[in-house]
């Protein structure tokens, strides 16, 4: 066995930190980066206790302060969202998901989602959450041409079905989905609607992209570490038409956390949770806007430089993501080891003619976040520069051993030094 140390440790930690927070562009569309104000709460005692329970309706005692900090979180959960109630004790949103799929369906229900080349996140398919809970999955129909759910399709396939639940949202997200429409035939059903905003629950927060609890869904949920720039987690919030819908609603989503899915929820989570909370309050509609605006700024760049960027004629994006085809080039799995031997950060991508099956190693496209790079304060005119990068390196077919200190020299500009939109300011 390798004789590991302390000091090995410790300085794997202190490369990462410097590697992905000064010397690289992190363009992953499921990451961020917290404050400082945020990251300095994250140590603390709360990371050594338990909490099992609701608040005020815990297995143990000396939960006085975990109670109160539980409780402020819940409370600006509910404002930030506009929402009527909030779950705040998922650790991840796969099991908020798997949370919601014990609460409302049983073995065999039929349930809608899309596919993972149309941009589903893998917990809604046969081997994720919902085959975890032999759920009957139907495909939601999906128009890839126009990018988005075919309404018409999809209207003729819930009147006849009739589905307990039905997910909207995604992994690969670039317009909003159509929710008031879908509401409408799902009032007919009885379908609960259920909204996976995990990538763009920052937006949402913001004002921007959508807001599909006003909109007609009954139950939003999403990561609190991606386009909304917390600690990981997850939270779920939802309507007053989900407890029309269902009266016992909320006590049985609450059941499934715990004691069904999670003993202690993680309480070193919360602090920072509610304080990014805060920030988005304050600085929430600004940093939603620049991130889109950058996004749709990247996507403009990228495709005046010769790659061939989804969407266009839709604009590219309305949210923080910008998809890439780059299968003339090589496919998205040699240009993402690329970009990364150059220090820029993004993932290889299914793209909606790609097949599962065959090609995950080498898929189609790349996705790309712009939300991490607005945090540090880059804007429209420094996507000119990204773009650039990204056309040497998958075009141009440049070293990326020879570009590579050139973007970490124009990562560590003095005006990328420090979180934006943040209570650091």
């Amino acid at each position: 066995m390798p004789n590991h140390s302390l000091e090995e440790i410790t300085t794997c930690v202190s490369n990462q930190d410097r590697w992905r927070s000064l010397e690289t562009l992190n363009m992953i569309a499921s990451e961020n980066s917290m404050s400082k104000t945020a990251m300095n709460t994250v140590q603390s005692d709360f990371h050594h206790r338990y909490a099992e329970g609701l608040v005020g309706q815990r297995a143990y005692q000396g939960q006085k302060f975990q109670d109160q900090i539980e409780q402020i979180t819940i409370d600006l959960t509910k404002e930030v969202f506009r929402s009527d109630f909030a779950e705040v004790r998922a650790p991840t949103a796969t099991i908020a998901n798997l949370a919601l799929f014990f609460a409302f369906c049983k073995p065999k229900d039929d349930y809608f989602a899309t596919t993972v080349p149309d941009g589903a996140h893998i917990s809604y398919r046969k081997f994720g959450g919902a085959g975890c809970r032999s759920l009957t999955i139907h495909n939601i129909p999906y128009n890839p041409d126009k990018f988005n759910i075919d309404v018409n399709q999809f209207a003729d396939q819930l009147l006849t079905t009739k589905p307990k639940l039905i997910t909207l949202g995604g992994s690969v997200y670039l317009f909003p989905h159509p929710v008031t429409e879908i509401a409408k035939i799902c009032k007919e059903t009885n379908t609960i609607i259920h909204y996976d905003g995990s990538h763009v629950l920052g937006l949402i927060a913001g004002g921007e992209f959508q807001q599909p609890l006003q909109e007609g869904a009954d139950i939003l949920l999403g990561s609190t570490h991606k386009t909304f720039p917390g600690p990981q987690g997850a939270i779920i919030v939802g309507s007053n038409s989900l407890l029309q819908k269902n009266p016992k609603a909320l006590q049985k989503i609450q059941k499934r956390i715990f004691p069904g899915l999670v003993s202690n929820h993680h309480l070193w989570r919360l602090p920072p949770l509610a304080i990014t909370l805060l920030e988005m309050k304050q600085y929430g509609k600004e940093y939603a806007q620049k991130t889109i605006q950058n996004a749709q700024a990247l996507g403009k760049y990228l495709d005046n430089l010769g790659i061939k960027v989804i969407a266009k004629e839709y604009g590219y994006t309305k949210s923080h993501q910008v998809v890439v085809d780059v299968k003339e080039y090589g496919g998205g799995g040699q240009a993402a080891i690329n970009l990364e031997n150059a220090n820029i950060i993004c993932n290889k991508n299914l793209l909606y003619q790609d097949d599962v099956n065959t090609a995950l190693d080498n898929p189609s496209g790349l996705r790309i976040g712009t939300q991490e790079l607005t945090r540090w304060g880059m804007n429209v005119k420094d996507m000119k520069s990204v773009a650039e990068f990204y056309a040497r390196i998958i075009i141009d077919k440049e070293s990326p051993d020879r570009i590579k200190e050139e973007i970490t020299q124009f990562r560590q500009q003095p005006q990328f030094g420090k979180i934006r939109y943040s209570l650091d300011n």
